[in-house]
């Protein structure tokens, strides 16, 4: 923890040290907000306040009430709560339980969490810090662009701005295929091994399909974050550049 601290506080100075505590708020407000709400047999629905509450932490302790940090948040709760609805039709749909996965059936069943929420909000934190990445990086860009003055219009800011979430969306994507991989990793090594069961089949199952679509709205996610922050960036950091007073005769 030493080292970590260090690290960041020599790398990205005192910003780096409001992460730190940043990331410490919201992991106690999973703990003290969040969880007791799951073992309190919640449903998801109910659950998207304290999801706010975790996405307002993270952006305004790290970097402030200024209005890069209103459009990341506004970018963020947008993109979170299509998200969050699209994901509970999936679930409905596929009549996922939750229950492949072993601890959550353990805490189903002795604690009487609701292992679809479990699974829901699970989800939806690994999406949220992908997009919070995304969304912070982008208004920053599209701030920065702004100062710059060569933005003629907010349309050709967000035009500006989009060429570099082109770029950050496309490297966050394999971050994201690499992140589930290395979590899905027995599952995966399952499937490989098991050369009885055609792999069709054994796709079809609720532990694959889980992975799968946590994996693939995550990516979602991401990637609509990516032009919702740039375009309320450019809307409101945009700033008209003032006439140019004609040259003395």
């Amino acid at each position: 923890m030493a080292l970590l601290i260090a690290a960041t506080l020599s790398v990205t100075g005192l910003q780096g040290f409001r992460a730190l505590l940043g990331s410490g708020l919201c992991l106690a407000a999973l703990w003290l907000v969040l969880l007791p709400r799951l073992t309190g047999g919640a449903g998801t629905l109910t659950l998207l306040p304290s999801l706010g509450l975790v996405l307002a932490l993270s952006v305004y302790f790290v970097h402030g009430l200024n209005r890069k940090s209103h459009a990341a948040l506004a970018a963020l709760l947008l993109c979170a709560a299509a998200g969050f609805g699209l994901l509970t039709l999936l679930v409905g749909a596929g009549h996922l339980t939750g229950l492949s996965d072993r601890g959550a059936t353990v805490a189903q069943a002795s604690y009487g969490v609701d292992a679809v929420s479990l699974y829901v909000v699970g989800v939806m934190l690994t999406a949220l810090g992908a997009m919070n990445d995304v969304a912070i990086t982008q208004t920053s860009a599209v701030a920065a662009l702004a100062r710059t003055g060569h933005a003629r219009s907010r349309r050709d800011l967000f035009r500006q701005g989009m060429q570099i979430g082109a770029d950050h969306a496309s490297g966050m994507v394999n971050v994201l295929v690499l992140v589930y991989a290395a979590g899905a990793l027995p599952l995966l090594l399952l499937l490989r091994a098991n050369r009885t069961t055609p792999l069709w089949v054994q796709m079809s199952g609720e532990g694959l399909f889980t992975e799968l679509t946590a994996l693939l709205l995550a990516l979602l996610c991401m990637v609509l974050v990516v032009p919702v922050s740039t375009a309320l960036a450019a809307r409101w950091m945009f700033r008209e550049s003032p006439p140019t007073a004609p040259a003395p005769d």
